[in-house]
């Protein structure tokens, strides 16, 4: 296998020369005359430049990271393959960071991310990542960082994030036209995105002329089976007017299917439901009506700016909306 050493040596020209012609963005100038020389060697020797060589003497890697508050909601893993499939093409590995919601992970992966030198980051900004200041130490190691999903923004950076609040409008004055008027909402305590959903499910109700009603709001404190089929359930003991529901996500609200089918209700007889995300909506019985985030066009616009950032691209941030898509199935 030829080495950088024999095309110098064919094309009579120094290592650093064809180093420079071989990195275009290195800013040493080549004559044309040389880079023709340095090119046919490369050729005629069927050379195949080292790119891990290459990346080390830009102090980067041709590697990714992509943080994610939980590996085990499959709303994140969906998020992860569009990643990994656009980084793949771009002839870029991913790190894929689980950081649980905890600030220790988070600060760990901050620590590995900049010690093994990432090109750049795409993340979540959830509360732990802003708990150790990930954007800041990130740009102050000229690692590129973009925010993707979730509800949280930040001036200092590019986001792509779900019109969460729209979602919420459109979720509910969907079952408002379907006749539900005693329409209850779960979300997750301590959530922005919680909050924004909650703000469509307000401003859906009052557009119908309908009542907010303190009663039919409900928040866990986890995704846990137990504690959100009890939630569900005491909801609906103490309220049994309520004839659909609106829910934080598709996790959630395959767990509610169960809640609900326990204590006799029929879906959408007896109680309606839609979700949030359109994860695991196609694989719920009866299936589930959601407001689908659209996670590639989402994952190409993160990708497509984090690849112009790690190019030297200075512009101004960008802040970006996607409007989650109702898809109507079984449970409305």
């Amino acid at each position: 296998m030829a080495t950088i050493k024999d095309v110098a040596k064919l094309a009579n020209v120094s290592i650093a020369t064809v180093s420079a012609v071989i990195n275009k963005d290195s800013g040493v100038k080549v004559s044309d005359k040389l880079t023709r020389k340095v090119e046919k060697a490369i050729n005629e020797l069927n050379y195949r430049p080292n790119r891990i060589a290459r990346a080390l003497s830009r102090k980067e890697t041709l590697v990714l990271a992509y943080i994610v508050p939980s590996i085990t909601n499959e709303f994140f893993p969906q998020l992860a393959k569009a990643v990994e499939d656009l980084a793949f093409k771009k002839g870029y590995g991913v790190y894929l960071c689980n950081t649980e919601g905890k600030v220790d992970r988070a600060r760990y992966y901050l620590e590995s991310l900049i010690e093994n030198r990432v090109a750049g980051v795409i993340t979540s900004l959830t509360w732990e990542i802003e708990e150790v200041n990930f954007i800041d130490h990130l740009q102050d190691e000229n690692i590129p960082i973009v925010g993707m999903a979730g509800a949280r923004t930040s001036k200092k950076i590019d986001t792509i994030i779900p019109d969460d609040m729209e979602g919420g409008r459109l979720a509910v004055r969907h079952l408002v036209e379907k006749g539900y008027r005693n329409i209850g909402f779960i979300g997750i305590n301590d959530s922005q995105t919680t909050n924004e959903r909650l703000k469509g499910y307000r401003q859906a109700l009052v557009e119908a002329g309908l009542n907010y009603q303190e009663d039919f709001i409900k928040f866990c404190k986890s995704f846990r089976y137990e504690e959100v089929i009890a939630i569900v359930q005491k909801m609906i003991s103490q309220n049994p007017e309520i004839d659909a529901l609106f829910v934080y996500n598709d996790l959630m609200g395959s767990v509610i299917i169960d809640g609900l089918r326990q204590i006799g209700k029929k879906i959408p007889g007896d109680i309606a439901l839609v979700g949030f995300d359109d994860s695991v909506a196609s694989f719920t019985f009866p299936k589930l009506t959601t407001m689908s985030i659209p996670k590639s066009r989402m994952a190409d616009l993160a990708m497509d700016i984090l690849f112009k950032r790690i190019n030297r691209d200075t512009t101004a941030p960008v802040h970006i909306k996607i409007s989650p898509e109702l898809i109507v199935r079984n449970t409305s």
